[in-house]
């Protein structure tokens, strides 16, 4: 099972390194680096090297072997979409996942955030996330809780957008995108929860492309909880070729 949401140091939040990873696991290796535009957290647009990201990989598999892959999370801003097409218009990625990660005044993941009203905070993300989707190209939905990570929030707390979510859900499969089991979320947000009841909807859909992701910055992250992560996909009856990336990892 291929860790699918991973950073290294060409995101703007991490120091890791490729090799933290490549001499931890003899698997397939992608990373997916931020690309985040007016950014509230850094106050700047984030953006990987792309021709920096490239070359490091080329010279990797010289000495690792042809099991690293390119990637990139597409942190979604609609006053900026035009620079994000633009960007992503003369790349070649092997994923994309797609994100939402702010409104443009704060990150969801701002300390002040958990101060706001919350049922205005989870709405504006919901709307934010589902205008996102189909507006670029991707393979994954990443963490669809991003949005209400702060909160303690039960599944049944969570029934109350159930319409809007299936909404979500359904855009997400008829545009081709993965729904992800994000490991951060689920084990250090504490929204195990909150997956299984998104995995309840998602079954009933007929959704039959997953992704599991660690959402790692850092070596301590990678592949994180992932054996509790395949009892559950075990239990939803998700086998490793509804996994994205499964097919290719050793």
């Amino acid at each position: 099972m291929r860790d699918n949401h991973l950073h290294t140091h060409f995101s703007y939040d991490s120091d890791a390194n490729f090799r933290d990873y490549l001499e931890h696991y003899n698997g397939e290796i992608v990373t997916t680096e931020h690309y985040d535009l007016s950014n509230p957290y850094s106050q700047q647009d984030d953006i990987p090297d792309y021709e920096a990201y490239s070359k490091e990989i080329e010279e990797l598999k010289r000495r690792y072997g042809n099991r690293i892959r390119r990637g990139i999370e597409i942190g979604y801003y609609q006053p900026r979409e035009a620079d994000i097409l633009a960007y992503l218009a003369d790349k070649d990625y092997d994923l994309k996942l797609l994100s939402v990660h702010h409104n443009g005044i704060n990150d969801y993941l701002d300390d002040e955030v958990a101060l706001m009203d919350r049922p205005t905070v989870i709405q504006d993300y919901l709307d934010r996330l589902e205008y996102a989707i189909g507006r670029v190209e991707a393979d994954v939905l990443a963490h669809f809780d991003y949005g209400f990570r702060l909160f303690d929030i039960s599944a049944e707390e969570l029934k109350a957008y159930e319409i809007q979510l299936c909404r979500i859900f359904q855009k997400m499969i008829d545009c081709g995108l993965a729904f992800e089991l994000n490991a951060k979320s689920m084990y250090l947000y504490h929204h195990e929860p909150l997956y299984r009841y998104a995995l309840g909807l998602l079954k009933k859909m007929g959704c039959d492309r997953y992704s599991v992701g660690s959402d790692g910055h850092r070596l301590e992250h990678f592949r994180l909880h992932f054996s509790d992560i395949q009892k559950i996909l075990d239990e939803y009856g998700i086998s490793a070729d509804q996994l994205i990336g499964d097919e290719t990892c050793s």
